[in-house]
């Protein structure tokens, strides 16, 4: 971050003695930059501190579980010479002066939190850093080289000063800006790649973490909403009679998407809402059933429409015999252990005020504005902790049901989701099928390769909802839509992980048929990466048994001379001792990238009385610097954990565009005692910090498949797995 004299004075105010320091994420105007007073509106992420020394960072992304605030924290605190236990943190409103650079609006997602901001947290620090020691030579006059930074306060080496930074807060603002403050040499690093203490476990241990149900509202109504279970279904009447007969019922009525049951507590609203006679309409739109999905997919991969998305070298004058498979992924949910909700209450100046944890606040303020019918400025955000997102709370479906609900309430309403809600209503990673077809040469190498793929698009789907939030307040809602639905004809993340593939084949091409179905599509964990990396990986295990050599020496023999995908490859198998496994184990690999983390992971096998027991997940992983090591740890257990529920549990069916999984009787979740032993290794990297969130997923389900081949001798081509 370039940080000029002009655009710090913009930044840096004087409030009640603090020292504030605002720093522009995003390039955002002056209209966007931080306020100069308490009433104020306070864009952007910034630093404060006060008089009393306390460090405030207002914590810019949502922290779902992934680590980022301490992420956030930790790095700042490094060059600010400050104990990250010691700072206090609060969530960041929505505004535009936090738009995501690459995704162009408040969000969190793409693995990216510290990824992008990682050099400007550390400039930010280092520059009050430097402000504070000068700030200290002007009140003491001993010389800036006597001077040092140490946990939050100023000293000289003589022991002749030692000031703490608010001391100091009030001489600071008066100061310039040092243009290049210096940063600190990865050697003397205090807290990055050292920090290992969740900086909110605490809070999530003794129960005061906030959640979007934990909102701090005296006596809320409770509400739930009884939705269309067909996809592109409504709804042909109701009668609500006799629920409204029931003790503590207070209203039921029709919102966008549903029938609103209001009542004093939940156990209440639920039962109403069971009462409810309902004549919900199937929609007519084509492909309402799984098969009728598979049918049609099988029939596009033989037909003519797709788009060429990538094609290197000339395909052979001679192949001689190919390799001709088809691989099979199903809708899948996110399940994420929170069901969605939300807490809002109308203000007193006529707006709305909501409490949840969502991943986009921008997208749910302009919900929110949407439902209540008001402007987006009288729409106030409390953006919460979630209870796991996976890309699932990305959209604002709920803030949009609680404020229509409030609107016509006028009162507090604390909207509850339960699972079977939350089961039947998400937005599903998308169906997929494909084919593969590929020839070997004489020399064991890949002579040709082509990868087609049949897939709704995620993108088409979701982006209408996160564009009606991005695009200006005064563009009319229809307008709105239909530019959500121009812009996303490309669709990028249903090819992503193929597309990109480092593996080097001499005629490589991939190819794309987007084709729509009646499900609702959204992000899941690591997107597109998540299905595709299965199939890939999985195949390059079917041409490396064809060539007769060894699935890690074909790798590598496929994979550039030198790049990370290579030393994370040799990492695992090291790792695992693929070489010589212990007796009677059978291993299967994987090496995929996503999000700029290279991660490659090793699935270990046993048998027992004839069918496969998965006993240990290796996985290694180049993430470049790795800010909180065990945090990184964490997230790829926590990735392969995911990786494996969906590869062994996850499906998604459909019938008359209903989707009959219900709760986790029906969509299993991995238990305790499923989950195997995981070893995880970080590879030493003095690179800049790339995603974490996601990237141990992918591999995941293509290392258990291909360790089930080596046990089995079967190749299973379809998600989800079998163990028996």
């Amino acid at each position: 971050m370039s940080l000029s004299r002009r655009e710090f004075i913009r930044n840096a105010s004087v409030a009640g003695g603090a020292l504030t320091i605002g720093f522009s994420l995003s390039g955002c105007s002056d209209s966007q930059l931080p306020k100069q007073n308490a009433a104020d509106f306070q864009p952007d992420s910034y630093l404060r501190i006060t008089p009393d020394g306390e460090v405030i960072v207002q914590i810019f992304k949502a922290e779902m579980g992934q680590g980022v605030l301490t992420g956030i924290v930790s790095v700042l605190a490094e060059e600010l010479e400050v104990d990250p236990a010691g700072v206090r943190y609060e969530m960041a409103p929505p505004h535009p002066a936090f738009a995501d650079p690459e995704m162009i609006m408040q969000v969190t997602g793409g693995s990216n939190s510290i990824r992008l901001y990682y050099d400007t947290l550390r400039k930010v620090g280092a520059t009050t850093r430097e402000m504070l020691i000068t700030a200290a030579v002007q009140q003491t006059g001993t010389p800036a080289s006597e001077l040092y930074a140490e946990n939050g306060r100023i000293k000289s080496r003589d022991g002749s000063v030692d000031l703490g930074y608010g001391e100091l807060a009030a001489t600071a603002n008066t100061l310039s800006v040092p243009k290049d403050p210096r940063l600190k040499h990865p050697a003397d690093f205090k807290v990055i790649g050292h920090q290992n203490d969740r900086l909110d476990a605490r809070q999530k241990v003794d129960g005061s973490a906030m959640f979007g149900a934990d909102a701090p509202v005296d006596n809320p109504l409770v509400a739930v909403v009884l939705r269309c279970p067909h996809a592109e279904g409504s709804c042909g009447g109701w009668d609500a009679s006799e629920a409204k007969q029931l003790p503590g019922v207070e209203a039921v009525f029709q919102i966008d998407g549903g029938i609103a049951v209001v009542a004093r507590n939940y156990w209440r609203a639920r039962k109403a809402a069971e009462a409810v006679q309902t004549n919900w309409q199937i929609g007519d739109a084509p492909l309402q059933s799984s098969d009728q999905i598979d049918a049609a997919f099988a029939a596009a991969l033989d037909g003519n429409e797709y788009e060429v998305v990538r094609e290197d070298g000339e395909p052979p004058a001679a192949v001689g015999e190919s390799l001709v498979v088809e691989y099979n992924a199903p809708f899948v949910a996110h399940a994420t252990m929170e069901p969605q909700s939300a807490t809002a209450q109308p203000t007193g100046d006529g707006g709305i005020e909501v409490w949840v944890g969502n991943q986009a606040p921008d997208v749910a303020q302009a919900y929110a504005a949407k439902g209540f019918g008001v402007d987006r400025g009288r729409a106030i955000i409390h953006n919460t902790f979630l209870g796991g997102g996976f890309g699932r709370r990305a959209a604002a479906d709920n803030v949009y049901e609680v404020s229509q609900i409030v609107a016509r309430m006028q009162r507090p309403v604390k909207l509850v989701w339960s699972r079977e809600d939350d089961m039947r209503h998400d937005f599903y990673r998308p169906v997929m099928k494909a084919r593969l077809t590929a020839s070997v040469d004489g020399n064991g190498d890949v002579a040709s390769y082509t990868h087609q793929i049949v897939a709704p698009s995620v993108t088409q789907s979701i982006m209408p909802h996160f564009l009606y939030a991005a695009m200006p307040a005064w563009v009319p809602h229809g307008v709105k839509s239909t530019i959500g639905n121009m812009q996303a004809d490309t669709d990028n993340a249903s090819i992503e992980g193929v597309a990109d593939t480092a593996y080097r084949f001499n005629h490589f091409r991939v190819q794309y048929t987007n084709l729509p179905t009646v499900m609702p599509l959204g992000f899941w964990r690591s997107v597109g990466h998540s299905q595709n990396a299965f199939v890939i990986e999985s195949f390059v295990d079917e041409l490396a048994h064809a060539a007769g050599r060894d699935p890690v020496e074909f790798r590598r023999a496929h994979l550039p001379e030198g790049s990370r995908h290579r030393a994370v490859l040799d990492k695992v198998v090291a790792m695992a001792n693929w070489d010589q496994p212990a007796p009677s184990r059978y291993l299967g690999v994987a090496v995929h990238e996503s999000f700029y983390s290279v991660v490659a992971e090793v699935a270990e096998l046993s048998m027992e009385n004839g069918a496969p027991k998965l006993e240990k997940m290796y996985c290694a992983v180049d993430c470049g610097t790795a800010v909180n090591p065990d945090i990184v740890r964490a997230q790829m257990e926590s990735g392969i954990i995911f990786g494996l529920t969906a590869a062994l549990r996850g499906k998604i069916t459909l019938k008359d565009g209903a989707v009959e999984q219900s709760n986790f009787h029906d969509y299993q979740m991995l238990r305790m005692s499923d989950v195997p032993e995981i070893e995880v290794a970080i590879v030493d990297s003095d690179a800049a910090p790339t995603g974490v969130g996601e990237p141990g997923t992918p591999p995941a389900a293509p290392a258990l498949g291909n360790a089930l081949f080596a046990a089995t001798g079967k190749r299973q081509r379809d998600l989800p797995l079998q163990l028996t």
